[in-house]
């Protein structure tokens, strides 16, 4: 899940603005945790871990599929 996820962030979420316009519409309260600047992988591997952390993973794979047209998974571990 979590190689298939920055993928799609780093595909997705290619430039600075797209980044920024996806977090602010979606998850605004994160987005001043997260330096959204630097290369697609730099700043997808940030955003994982964020979401990570705050245990919003599951979030941010509904919101990319929904917002983003992804076909993602999430997959819990038992």
């Amino acid at each position: 899940m979590k190689e298939e996820l920055i993928n799609a962030l780093m595909d997705k979420l290619d430039t600075r603005d797209k980044r920024y316009m996806f977090l602010k519409i979606t998850f605004k309260e994160i987005l001043p945790n997260i330096n959204i600047e630097g290369s697609p992988k730099e700043t997808s591997l940030r955003i994982y871990e964020e979401f990570k952390k705050q245990c919003m993973l599951g979030s941010l794979i509904a919101c990319m599929n929904s917002y983003l047209d992804c076909n993602l998974h999430l997959h819990l571990d038992h």
